[in-house]
């Protein structure tokens, strides 16, 4: 135990002596060394980042997106009609033209009938309509062998039959009740025009249409236009949303009548947007829909740039001021005209990148550049910078 306490003791004082001598060389070592030794030299891990962003002066920084060609200052995207309803069909179903039933002590006489459903998830309501001619006892009546019905009737009868017991295929039981203690009676039905009534509920109450729209239609405000017709005479709530925002609600009477919107540019975006038509009853047609979006002249995009004074003489100092542009992919032409404060030239490329001086070509104070494109391309960056 002694032997063990000793070795500890002998281990603890080469550690305090170990560290100790680390102390004191660090303690003694040139400044210099020392700070390179513990770090203190490192540079910054963004100093190359930080470099590289003040190599340059930006000037002009978009994302144009895609850019179409347009004769007109106007484009209107005709959108598929829309037909939204909630209404009952009934389709009838005849069963037989008259059935005779009996029940006495020693025979009985049962009458099966069949239908189908063609349409089971839509199936509002089945009923089942017949007329009693002659009825002594009780009638029974079975669907899918469980009884839905045991009544004393006359005349002209309707029954609801539960919706949770009927199938595609159906199978109705009529018979009549026992005459009980009169071991020589009979009961007897006898039944004709029997039918069954199935009522569907035909629901299509909200659509959605989507349309396309490129960059340069969404520097203004548009126009959603259609022509709203009532097929059924009915009071409905119309709601239109434009990329899932509420832009319509109104109650509306059965009549036919031509709706105008105009459309928030800022619930606009470029590619796909999406229209959803709604109400809440009856049956109208929307056709004729419409969506007018204004546009430049040709299709152009023009974005504002300033150059102070300061960023001026840079550029008077032999400064490059660049345009430079990307795009979305290398397999198609792209062509348009790009005029920098009015003075034009020319972009031709294939190529994923295009890039050129325009040094001459800017001014002190306000300047633009305007692209009118001659193909239909996707623009993905745009940047006007000053070379440092």
């Amino acid at each position: 135990m002694k032997k063990s306490q000793t070795q500890s003791g002998s281990i603890a004082v080469l550690v305090i002596l170990i560290a100790l001598f680390m102390a004191l060389y660090l303690l003694f070592l040139p400044a210099k060394d020392r700070a390179a030794l513990l770090g203190q030299n490192d540079t910054p891990t963004n100093l190359t980042t930080t470099q590289a962003e003040t190599s340059k002066t930006i000037l002009l920084s978009q994302e144009p997106g895609l850019l179409k060609v347009f004769d007109k200052d106007t484009e209107k995207h005709e959108i598929n009609a829309v037909n939204l309803f909630l209404k009952e069909e009934p389709e009838i179903i005849d069963l037989s033209n008259s059935v005779s039933i009996t029940k006495s002590l020693f025979k009985e006489n049962v009458q099966e009938l069949k239908f189908s459903i063609r349409d089971l998830e839509n199936l509002d309501k089945t009923t089942l309509f017949f007329l009693v001619n002659e009825g002594k006892g009780n009638l029974v009546i079975t669907l899918n062998g469980i009884q839905v019905f045991n009544e004393d009737v006359d005349g002209l009868q309707n029954i609801v039959l539960p919706k949770d017991l009927l199938l595609d295929e159906n199978k109705l039981t009529l018979k009549v009740s026992s005459p009980g203690i009169n071991i020589f009676g009979r009961n007897k039905y006898v039944l004709s025009s029997i039918k069954v009534r199935e009522n569907f509920e035909l629901t299509n109450t909200k659509e959605e249409r989507t349309f396309v729209l490129s960059s340069n239609e969404l520097d203004e405000d548009a126009k959603l236009s259609f022509f709203l017709f009532c097929n059924k005479a009915t009071t409905t709530r119309l709601r239109v949303f434009l990329n899932k925002e509420e832009i319509t609600n109104e109650l509306l009477s059965c009549s036919s009548s031509t709706k105008n919107i105009d459309l928030d540019k800022e619930l606009l975006k470029e590619g796909r947007n999406s229209l959803l038509f709604e109400i809440d009853k009856g049956d109208y047609l929307i056709n004729d829909v419409i969506v007018e979006t204004k546009v430049a002249e040709g299709g152009a995009k023009t974005y504002k740039f300033p150059i102070s004074e300061e960023q001026f003489e840079m550029i008077l100092d032999d400064k490059e001021v660049t345009l430079k542009m990307e795009f979305s992919s290398t397999d198609e032409n792209k062509k348009a005209t790009m005029s920098v404060n009015g003075q034009e030239f020319t972009m031709d490329t294939k190529e994923f990148e295009f890039e050129r001086p325009i040094t001459s070509l800017v001014k002190e104070g306000n300047n633009f550049i305007k692209i009118t494109p001659e193909t239909e391309f996707d623009l993905e960056f745009l940047e006007i910078i000053i070379e440092k």
